[in-house]
């Protein structure tokens, strides 16, 4: 076989293997903070998270929606409401670790909708409170169970905060301070 079919083959072999790769999924966290105390947090779960090889894991897609029944839907989104759980925690300063109630739905990523058959499905958790009167900051925890990377993203008054944190397993994110948030 010459040199160049050689190449040629192994060059296939390796652009094959790629297009069936995928990335890492990862978990964002976005997190907006409003002027009159409110806040609203969102985290996307890819459902690529439960499976054994969530790199070399297709997309769950808009298509897949369709043929899920209301009782898979619901186990998905238990699969997220305690994967959430186990891998991210919450914290204002001063107050300390919050237990917020995230309510889940099926979306596209970044809560787009579903158009096509082909868009990605993602779960999304939201949770929308008060900010505490005395609160002065925000942080989040990737516990050690966090099998992905975390990524901390936040909003002050509809402005995105230049700074940002990718966490892993056991990191701590930096404090966002909310003093210029009220």
């Amino acid at each position: 076989m010459s040199a160049f079919l050689l190449r040629s083959l192994t060059l296939v072999g390796i652009l094959s293997t790629l297009a069936n790769a995928h990335p890492l999924p990862d978990i964002p966290v976005r997190s907006h903070f409003d002027k009159d105390g409110t806040c609203i947090i969102k985290v996307e779960i890819d459902p690529r998270c439960f499976t054994a090889e969530p790199e070399t894991e297709r997309y769950m897609m808009k298509a897949d929606l369709l043929v899920l029944t209301e009782q898979e839907k619901k186990e998905l989104i238990q699969k997220a409401m305690d994967a959430l759980q186990s891998w991210v925690k919450f914290e204002f300063d001063p107050k300390g670790k919050l237990e917020p109630a995230f309510e889940f739905t099926l979306t596209g990523l970044n809560e787009s909708p579903l158009v096509k058959f082909d868009d990605p499905l993602v779960i999304t958790g939201t949770w929308k409170a008060q900010i505490p009167a005395d609160t002065t900051g925000w942080r989040i925890h990737a516990t050690d169970n966090t099998p992905f990377a975390v990524v901390f993203r936040n909003y002050l008054a509809g402005v995105e905060q230049p700074r940002f944190s990718v966490l892993f397993p056991g990191e701590t994110s930096f404090k966002l301070e909310l003093t210029t948030a009220k």
